[in-house]
């Protein structure tokens, strides 16, 4: 007979099995909960897994320099993908137009949108994200009365849309958005998130392609001017010249070579020669048509090159402009600097090295043609260029060797004979090309540098032969010498030391130098000149402007010099006396040399008649092969003692003609008719 149990034991295991089974639904809930939590857990790293492995692809996309346009698809493409979204758009503003963006990249745009792929730069929710410069959301939550910010999504029953700014090296240039058609849309800070992690991909790709087309613009292009490099320009010559053998438009190079620019950039310092070249440019893309195309190729070299030529002189006439161009005064500062250049031409058909170098052998052929000119390629340039560098060679080892020579032109008095002054000119004895006239070798040594040495040693032989004369001939202090100057030695800082060391080493008197110089050497850089030349008149030394009419002076620069003498040159001198004669320019010279209180000497007197004429011009000094050839310091002593300081034989009005032996000029000389 079963025992009955007590009703407090049962009321105890009836509680023991109900927290048993409480226990249990917890627990169940509890495995629940995290079971869900779990797979919460699960599908936020197998989407966070999805975000990583599309970054990882963008950024693979950006590192191999795919094209950024497919790297920026992609990113429009990921965004409509991760965020579930109908829409999405990459708005770039127009680098040309700020205040327009354009569509770069879409994905599930409408025709509306494929036909316009542009907005005003502030309009929607777009233009919100560039002005603000943060993220911003249009969705159920911020406000459904959003219409403007979904302007610049257009397409039907868009419900939420947001975007964020991209940005190009820390400056906001568009903004990446996302728009979706699901109703109540909510965008989550998850999904805010990642359209911020896509939109600093995109930012990425933009910075990374900006950055590789800079590496390659510096690649092919002059960091100081902008323009083509060498590696640029041979490159287009291939092409063009690839295009003209198929029966186009020929082609020709010009090649470029600033005259006396090492004297800026020593002398001045490389900042002024850096803002000369600068200026130079500019002036030189100026004179050329849209297609041509202008390269630096290194230094003070520039090149051109010319496409569809319709006729021979095409070429000449562009190299003309260019030179054209340059003869006004560049303006650096306030300083104003001249400069000329040598430019040569080659034209035709071949590879693009040779034609490159044939312009650059007319170059040198026109640079010893004198400063601002221009030649045409020769086939037999190659052998007058392997020849000038074999000179260069010889002029080197001609200073050191002193195989030069200084000789000696006297400048007479018209009036009466009176030799007023001598004016030393260098001469070089060649051991195989026997006397080398200074017009083939003193532009060498600009242009290869040796001016300096070459000018020293002029002044130093000059100021010796001068100090002698002097005391020889003390009765008559107003004998001077004068010594030639170049432009490049006008432009060094050391020159009116120069001078004080040569004259205290001769032991000359100052007021027994004067020093000439060129016209055209002044107005290179006539600021520096003038600081230069108060420098020299401080000395005591007089100043001469050498072959006046030649260069691009005006009275007002003239106005400014302190200068003693004015030397004609020669070729108006030799306008003169006979048909179609230059007198009244000459008589036009010879007047502003009096209004400017300076003596006045003509160059080149090679007939009685010219000789006659500048007397009644007004013209008292000159110098000339009718007067006196240069002679070595001897003859020149002789001619001294024999005319006479006091004038008498020879060079007066109504002295003998040349060619008589009691003539100065048939006295024993040089033959030398490359002299004045």
């Amino acid at each position: 007979m079963a025992t009955e149990r007590d009703p407090s034991e049962l009321a105890a295991f009836l509680a023991l099995i109900s927290s048993v089974l409480q226990n249990e639904r917890g627990l169940r809930a509890d495995s629940e909960h995290q079971a869900e939590e779990n797979a919460r857990l699960l599908d936020a790293l197998r989407e966070r897994q999805v975000l990583l492995e599309r970054l990882a692809q963008l950024q693979r996309g950006i590192v191999d320099r795919l094209p950024v346009h497919e790297v920026l698809d992609a990113v429009v493409e990921s965004a409509c993908e991760l965020l579930d979204c109908r829409v999405g758009i990459l708005w770039i503003a127009d680098p040309d137009d700020p205040d327009h963006s354009a569509a770069v990249a879409t994905m599930g745009a409408d025709e509306e949108l494929l036909e316009r792929r542009r907005q005003p730069t502030d309009e929607g929710l777009s233009g919100r994200a560039i002005s603000e410069r943060t993220l911003v959301v249009a969705d159920a939550v911020i406000g459904a009365g959003h219409d403007d910010d979904l302007a610049d999504f257009p397409h039907d029953g868009l419900t939420a849309a947001m975007a964020a700014p991209v940005f190009e090296r820390s400056r906001v240039v568009g903004s990446l958005g996302v728009a979706s058609t699901e109703p109540g849309r909510v965008y989550e800070a998850r999904d805010q998130q990642v359209l911020l992690s896509l939109a600093e991909h995109a930012s990425l790709a933009l910075n990374h392609a900006r950055a590789g087309e800079e590496a390659v613009h510096e690649a092919l292009h002059d960091s100081l001017t902008g323009l083509p490099n060498r590696s640029l320009f041979l490159d287009r010559m291939r092409h063009a010249l690839a295009r003209a053998e198929r029966g186009l438009e020929p082609v020709a190079v010009l090649f470029c070579d600033l005259d006396g620019f090492k004297t800026v950039n020593d002398s001045l310092g490389h900042r002024t020669g850096d803002r000369l070249l600068v200026s130079v440019a500019e002036r030189l893309i100026e004179c050329l048509r849209p297609a041509d195309t202008i390269a630096r190729l290194g230094g003070d070299e520039f090149a051109v090159l010319l496409e569809e030529l319709r006729e021979p002189g095409d070429a000449a006439r562009a190299a003309q402009r260019l030179l054209d161009a340059l003869k006004a005064p560049f303006d650096l500062r306030g300083r104003e600097f001249f400069i000329s250049a040598s430019i040569g031409i080659a034209a035709g058909a071949g590879d693009a090295e040779t034609l490159l170098r044939d312009a650059d052998l007319a170059m040198y052929r026109a640079k010893g043609r004198g400063k601002g000119r221009y030649a045409v390629y020769e086939p037999g340039m190659h052998t007058a260029i392997v020849e000038r560098l074999e000179l260069e060679v010889d002029l080197k080892r001609a200073l050191e060797r002193e195989e030069l020579a200084v000789v000696y032109q006297p400048v007479f008095s018209l009036l009466d004979g009176r030799v007023t002054g001598v004016e030393a000119l260098v001469r070089w004895h060649h051991p195989t090309r026997g006397v080398v006239m200074p017009e083939n070798f003193v532009p060498l040594a600009e242009e290869s540098g040796l001016i300096g040495e070459l000018g020293r040693w002029v002044l130093r032989k000059a100021c010796h032969q001068g100090a002698l004369w002097r005391a020889k001939y003390p009765g008559h202090p107003g004998l001077g010498i004068g010594v030639n100057i170049s432009g490049a030695q006008l432009q060094e800082p050391g020159l009116v030391q120069e001078v004080a060391d040569a004259l205290a080493e001769s032991q000359l008197d100052a007021t027994g130098l004067m020093l000439e110089i060129t016209e055209t050497a002044l107005m290179e850089s006539f600021d520096n000149a003038i600081e230069q030349m108060d420098a020299l008149n401080d000395l005591g030394v007089d100043l001469a402007i050498d072959d006046f009419g030649t260069g691009y002076s005006s009275l007002r620069y003239l106005r400014r010099l302190p200068l003693d003498v004015m030397k004609i040159e020669k070729s108006f001198v030799g306008g003169i006396g006979g048909p179609g004669e230059e007198a009244e320019l000459l008589r036009a010279i010879v007047d502003l040399a009096g209004i400017f209180g300076l003596r006045v000497v003509a160059e080149g007197i090679e007939r009685p008649d010219q000789r006659e004429r500048l007397l009644e011009l007004g013209c008292e000094l000159g110098q000339g092969h009718l007067l006196a050839e240069p002679l070595d310091a001897a003859d020149a002593d002789a001619l001294l003692l024999r005319v006479g300081l006091l004038g008498g034989e020879g060079a007066g009005p109504s002295g003998p003609p040349a060619g008589d032996p009691s003539s100065p000029a048939t006295i024993e000389r040089q033959v030398d008719r490359g002299a004045d």
